[in-house]
């Protein structure tokens, strides 16, 4: 069969450049679905098999990933056609609950040749959940909007002669599975400073509820910004200290700009 002189220069770069198998998928595991579970307090670590799906040598470049807590390490870094290396994937999963992906790009010294892209799927099952509670909606569950999880940083901007504003609610809980003996428990609070006051809850279902106010309700509050770490002391020995950290800024000009909306809207 002869082949139309437009498809010749097409053909010669495939030949010359080769293309990636569309149904290659280089990963941990096939699917998203079928992705292991590790607990909060363990490491995880993959090592996937990546080949070469270009017909001309190759040499790595640089790794690039979505995560910045990936670490990576890459057997080999030149690979002919067909060869395989394998690439190491771990991660951290303290401070995280749920389904985790990363994905790695391999950027190759030819500029012509496109990345080789690999992906990690795992999820992690938590020892200790900190959430942030949306205002005006129940503690009783976890918020359902992600953006709500696994919240250690509270922001706060608010004027000083309005303390009653000043209001963060924080719910801990433990999945069955991975509850301590008896049901989670605060043991105590450690704060040094002298802006907030705390106060727990238990939950129906065993969640904890914390409430941080500020701890004079008549005001004025000092004005400035206030960035102060708060230690939650738990009976969980997988996760028995949880650090927060609160960075408040108390202005009297909170609440005057579009930015300040923003914020309010967003929550912690």
């Amino acid at each position: 069969m002869r082949v139309p002189l437009l498809m010749r220069p097409i053909l010669l770069l495939l030949v010359l450049f080769g293309t990636a198998t569309a149904e290659e998928l280089f990963a941990n595991v096939p699917s998203a679905e079928q992705a292991p579970t590790f607990r909060e307090a363990e490491h995880f670590r993959a090592v996937i098999t990546v080949r070469n799906p270009y017909q001309r040598a190759i040499r790595i470049d640089k790794l690039d990933t979505t995560c910045s807590c990936s670490k990576l390490e890459i057997a080999s870094k030149f690979l002919i056609p067909g060869e395989t290396t394998t690439l190491e994937v771990g991660s951290e999963n303290t401070r995280r609950s749920g389904p985790q992906q990363v994905r790695v790009s391999l950027f190759l010294t030819d500029p012509d040749l496109e990345p080789i892209e690999v992906y990690c799927w795992w999820k992690v099952l938590p020892a200790v959940t900190v959430d942030a509670v949306p205002p005006g909606t129940p503690a009783l569950d976890r918020p359902e909007d992600n953006a709500w999880r696994d919240i250690y940083r509270f922001i706060a901007h608010e004027r000083p002669d309005e303390p009653q504003r000043l209001r963060k609610r924080i719910r801990l809980a433990s999945p069955p599975e991975s509850a301590p003996p008896g049901g989670l428990r605060v043991e105590g609070i450690d704060y040094a400073g002298t802006l907030w006051a705390f106060a727990t809850r238990p939950l129906e279902g065993g969640a904890i509820l914390i409430t941080a106010t500020a701890r004079d309700q008549q005001g004025p509050l000092p004005e400035g910004r206030h960035e102060e770490k708060v230690v939650v002391r738990t009976n969980h020995p997988d996760k028995p200290r949880i650090e927060l950290h609160f960075d408040v800024l108390l202005d009297t000009k909170a609440g005057k700009t579009a930015k300040d909306m923003v914020q309010e809207a967003m929550g912690p």
